[in-house]
């Protein structure tokens, strides 16, 4: 299937000089720089951990027990991403006017070792050799969204709604209409998805203004074609920037994660394939939020489960999802935690992975009060905290990780600035 299944097909040489933003939006602060091309080797680092959406971090260590090292800064940070070097970590932070550092931890010591200038948010950047750097998005880029590092290029959505891909003097370009602040996540085969056909038909307003997607599009970019195109009827609207890609059944194959939502009923999860057939939908609650954070062997017998948060701003209640023969269903829960700040555009404040070296992939998660962050465990017939990180002031940031040596280290930031946590 073509581009032009409904779409359109232009190959230009050439950047296109469209303004980036949307009507109603709030630009970005311009970036400084020309548009990037993507160094080969170099490290990619996203907000949301992993390319693919999910939020899990790869390795194991003991961040629980570890006394934070405090990374001085001028302003208030929005987000934060994450690199290591040989026994150093990096940490690039972007404050809430677009200013973008990045700090170097070594010895529990810190050095500001980049200064970026003014950069896109959210940001994505790269660590080649020892030396760190923030990806400059093209100038027609939406106001809300960042590239995606693809083979000698960038795959991106544009302010007009278009999919982008940018190949050096090369942009080849489809009109999905997505939302301004639509991100692509990587399948892992080389192609895309992400949610399209932008509507204002659901009016809940969590994630930074009125629009949603009521498509969910995936692209192969390198072929200049439009592989799926699922289309919600009306009144229901995908309710997140992105979907989340990962094997939740235990089969090999990835499935990918999306929030389905309606007036009515409110948000729940719908897992689909990468063809677009549906292989379940979890159960609805009413009206609000589901926020899906991570799939990833939480269970007590190391089964995928998939942990979301129910209604972030109100219920503020953990649920861990488990996908077996086509059904998905909650097998435990837990109050106490606010993943989201409503109104806001950073999704990205949770992440899983081994924080307190026992073998077992446990869940960071902000605390209702958004002052400290759990660590969240899976027990049989339930879950237990196995731990907290203390803020020391309310999270502003997203959360972020990394493996550095045998251990690993996480990072969050407050308006007194960032703590790194390392073991």
């Amino acid at each position: 299937m073509s581009w032009s299944r409904r779409t359109l097909l232009k190959a230009v040489a050439g950047a296109s000089a469209l303004t980036a933003g949307c009507g109603g939006r709030t630009a970005n602060p311009t970036p400084s720089g020309d548009p990037t091309t993507p160094p080969s080797g170099a490290t990619y680092a996203y907000t949301h951990q992993r390319p693919d959406g999910n939020r899990l971090l790869a390795g194991r260590g003991d961040v629980v027990g570890a006394t934070p090292v405090e990374v001085p800064l001028e302003g208030t940070p929005a987000w934060l991403l994450a690199f290591a070097h040989e026994s150093d970590t990096y940490w690039t932070v972007v404050t809430e006017r677009g200013a973008a550092t990045t700090h170097r931890v070594r010895g529990g010591e810190t050095r500001r070792v980049g200064n970026h200038g003014t950069v896109a948010q959210p940001p994505v950047g790269y660590l080649a050799d020892d030396t760190p750097a923030v990806v400059t998005p093209p100038q027609d880029a939406a106001a809300h969204t960042h590239p995606h590092v693809a083979d000698q290029g960038l795959v991106y959505v544009a302010a007009d709604g278009d999919v982008v891909l940018r190949q050096g003097e090369t942009t080849t370009r489809a009109d999905m209409a997505a939302p301004g602040d639509a991100r692509p996540v990587a399948l892992g085969d080389g192609r895309y998805v992400l949610y399209g056909a932008a509507t204002d038909r659901y009016r809940h307003g969590a994630l930074g203004d009125a629009v949603e997607g009521s498509s969910l599009v995936v692209v192969d970019p390198s072929a200049a074609r439009v592989d799926v195109a699922v289309t919600l009827d009306s009144p229901a609207v995908f309710e997140g920037l992105f979907p989340l890609v990962a094997d939740v059944d235990g089969d090999g194959k990835r499935e990918v994660v999306t929030t389905v939502a309606t007036p009515d009923d409110g948000a729940r999860i719908r897992v689909y394939t990468p063809d677009g057939a549906e292989l379940a939908t979890g159960p609805v609650y009413g009206p609000g939020w589901r926020h899906q954070l991570c799939a990833a062997p939480f269970a007590p017998d190391g089964a995928t489960e998939l942990a979301v948060v129910r209604k972030p701003h109100v219920d503020r209640t953990l649920e861990y999802y488990r996908l077996t023969d086509g059904r998905l269903e909650i097998r435990a829960t837990r109050e106490g935690y606010a993943s989201h700040t409503y109104g806001s555009r950073n999704v990205d404040q949770a992440l899983g992975g081994d924080l307190d070296d026992d073998g077992r992939t446990e869940l960071l998660v902000p605390t209702a009060d958004r002052t400290s962050l759990a660590v969240v465990r899976r027990i049989p017939g339930g879950t237990a905290q196995a731990g907290s990180l203390p803020l020391g002031a309310r999270l502003a940031t997203n959360l972020v990780g990394v493996g550095v040596g045998n251990g690993i280290a996480v990072g969050a930031g407050t308006a007194e600035g960032v703590r790194v946590w390392t073991g």
